[in-house]
């Protein structure tokens, strides 16, 4: 990791090294953590020269019922007031998962709206039944040589992606990349993703069994792959909140506490270098691994989805 005041893009011979611009956060208001949220979403625009799209759509997870921990829509307010002020229409848009009340657009809308997700319209890129996708051509993988990502999500050249950094049963832990590889998925893409006999007639996966299941540095790679299809020839903006920092997904439907106490607010034009830095700080500061699934960061950089180097700016 090196650490630079003023330049927000290195060349080191003929690659870029991405900046990640970072701000610490604790017992911070609501409030307050809106508000350095979109300095930092403000501060990736102005050093990239970025030219936002009028109608730019706001990636982000609108919670599984009986979670409580996910990232809720009151911290995006600043970054939602910074886009207005841009004469920016924003919207949310979230896709469907696989089982449960937001399986289905018209009950994902029900979740959304109890949840919050009211200050600006929400699109469900998948549509009702999460079969709305677009094929997209997969490079340098091993597992996919396409990948079924929402319609209302491949049209759109430009996207902020607002992730929640934590644990993940099956990836070790999950945030930009992971809110591709899956978030950007149709239901359909999920399926294909998780399940080792996915066929595209398939309504739902059997979650008791393991055996069907992709696991570990595994799937992991899989994610990875479709997480390069959703970036491919765009150009998305991250920002990435490390607090709350739980064991398991905000797709767990039961509350859970923190295992971690907060580090705090992280954005990039990088989906590897981002997570890479809040998975570097959170392990400097704890002194070990805290969580499983490095792997992702070789092979992601591998296939050419980001960098694991960067330049922390705080």
């Amino acid at each position: 990791m090196s650490i630079s005041p003023q330049n927000s893009l290195l060349q080191l011979g003929s690659m870029s090294i991405p900046t990640v611009f970072f701000n610490p956060v604790q017992n911070e208001s609501i409030e307050e953590q809106s508000i350095i949220a979109k300095k930092l979403f403000q501060k990736v625009v102005t050093e990239n020269s970025i030219s936002l799209e009028i109608n730019l759509p706001v990636k982000v997870h609108t919670g599984q019922p009986g979670n409580t921990t996910f990232i809720r829509p009151e911290f995006f307010n600043g970054i939602i007031d910074y886009l207005e002020g841009q004469n920016c229409s924003p919207h949310f848009v979230e896709t469907n998962m696989v089982t449960g009340p937001r399986s289905k657009e018209s009950t994902h809308r029900e979740v959304a709206k109890k949840h919050g997700f009211t200050r600006i319209p929400l699109v469900i890129a998948d549509g009702e039944n999460g079969d709305e996708d677009i094929s997209i051509p997969v490079q340098n993988g091993r597992h996919f040589t396409k990948a079924h990502i929402a319609t209302k999500l491949a049209h759109h050249k430009q996207i902020l992606v607002l992730s929640h950094f934590k644990g993940h049963i099956a990836t070790g832990f999950g945030g930009a990349i992971k809110m591709l590889g899956i978030g950007f998925a149709s239901r359909n893409g999920k399926m294909e993703v998780h399940t080792k006999d996915y066929t595209n007639t398939q309504k739902t996966i059997d979650w008791s069994d393991n055996k069907k299941l992709y696991w570990g540095d595994e799937f992991s790679e899989r994610v990875a792959e479709y997480a390069l299809a959703a970036v491919s020839n765009k150009q998305y903006i991250y920002v990435n909140f490390m607090t709350n920092i739980t064991k398991d997904c905000d797709c767990d439907g039961q509350m859970m506490k923190p295992i971690y106490d907060n580090v705090g607010i992280f954005a990039s034009t990088d989906p590897v270098a981002i997570d890479k830095a809040c998975y570097d700080m959170l392990a400097k500061r704890e002194g070990r691994k805290p969580f499983a699934g490095e792997h992702i960061f070789s092979y992601a950089e591998q296939i050419g989805l980001g960098s694991t180097s960067y330049t922390l700016i705080q």
